[in-house]
């Protein structure tokens, strides 16, 4: 479980990462009216990839904690609330919209506002509630 837990922690910088590079990129493009290319499409294969990734890792972890827990008073403790409710949710959400937005941007020959909305939602969700505390501390 540890190594589960160690990637997991280890796999979100990436994600993190890519999470911004695609924001940033899909903003220049839409900004400069650009076309999509491969270059753009690859930066949203690789940040859904990572996404994806990190995702199943995070539930599995998830699975094998939450097995391991006896629950009952999750909703009344902030840091229970936060690690087993609001993380995974958050994140199943941030990972749909940028899915969502990599959908868009494969579907598109320039690159839409749309999708700098949603990758910015997307990042909006895995940025809120990331357990800052637990994971720098």
């Amino acid at each position: 479980m540890d190594f589960i837990k160690q990637f997991h922690s280890g796999w979100a910088y990436l994600t993190i990462l890519m999470g911004v590079i695609f924001v940033v990129s899909t903003l220049v493009y839409a900004v400069s009216k650009k076309d999509t290319d491969n270059v753009i499409k690859k930066i949203g294969l690789f940040t859904t990839i990572s996404f994806h990734v990190q995702l199943l890792v995070g539930l599995v972890y998830y699975i094998m904690r939450f097995s391991a827990f006896e629950g009952g008073n999750i909703m009344q403790s902030n840091i229970l609330r936060l690690t087993f409710v609001e993380h995974p949710m958050m994140m199943i959400a941030a990972v749909a919209f940028m899915t969502v937005a990599n959908a868009k941007l494969k579907r598109s020959t320039v690159v839409p506002m749309a999708v700098v909305i949603f990758a910015v939602i997307s990042m909006i969700c895995l940025l809120s509630r990331i357990p800052w505390g637990i994971w720098m501390g």
